[in-house]
């Protein structure tokens, strides 16, 4: 009998320490379950985003932040290897850095060839394109919320810097360029934001404006 009653505690103590062994590694590495359901949402999420197949490379979880997090890359373009994880903040859950990835790849010549004519006053080093690392403070206070912008936390934005001051262009026709400009990264299934912004006179803070992902011309 006292031999049984021990078994038996010593199989529960063995079964508590495998759970607690258990929770504790998927505290710190995720389950390979969730690991499964978030790779087919984020590629999911890619493929109605732009539009195209992508493969998810690898993913892992980020216990500080208690998210999932994946490389990915289009099908066909292994070179281009970028990261998608989940976001609270983003529309759909999820936010990644394609944008970046594709701009600094050749893929991305047509689009740069569109915005050089829209505003052929550019230069290479006048439009790039950058992490957004700190949404609140990107903006600033005098434009509508980051959540209203749709704009996600690894998401990149196009910086279109005009080299000359806004009280002296033709406004009408710089606002048709940007809707113009909104439209052809419609048509490509390239949603980013885009910020555009002219010099203003000494001592006044610079004009901008903001192309959101969704096609919207915000004037800040």
């Amino acid at each position: 009998m006292h031999i049984r009653f021990s078994r038996v505690l010593i199989g529960i103590i063995f079964f508590l320490i495998v759970m607690l062994s258990l929770f504790v590694y998927a505290g710190f590495n995720g389950t390979p379950w969730e690991k499964h359901h978030q790779s087919k949402n984020m590629e999911r999420y890619l493929n109605q985003k732009y539009h195209t197949a992508f493969i998810i490379k690898n993913i892992d979880y980020n216990f500080l932040s208690e998210t999932y997090q994946a490389y990915s890359y289009p099908k066909g373009h292994p070179e281009l290897v970028f990261t998608v994880e989940e976001d609270v903040d983003a529309a759909a859950g999820y936010s990644d850095t394609f944008p970046k990835v594709f701009w600094e790849s050749e893929l991305s010549n047509n689009l740069k060839k569109t915005i050089k004519g829209l505003f052929p006053r550019l230069d290479k080093t006048t439009f790039t394109a950058e992490r957004i690392v700190d949404r609140g403070e990107y903006f600033g206070s005098h434009i509508p919320t980051y959540q209203n912008i749709y704009t996600s936390q690894l998401a990149c934005s196009i910086t279109i810097f005009m080299k000359t001051k806004w009280e002296k262009v033709k406004q009408v026709a710089e606002l048709e360029k940007m809707k113009r400009l909104s439209q052809h990264l419609k048509s490509i299934h390239f949603p980013v934001l885009i910020q555009v912004t002219y010099e203003k006179e000494r001592n006044e803070k610079d004009k901008v404006f903001f192309i959101t992902e969704d096609g919207r011309v915000v004037d800040k």
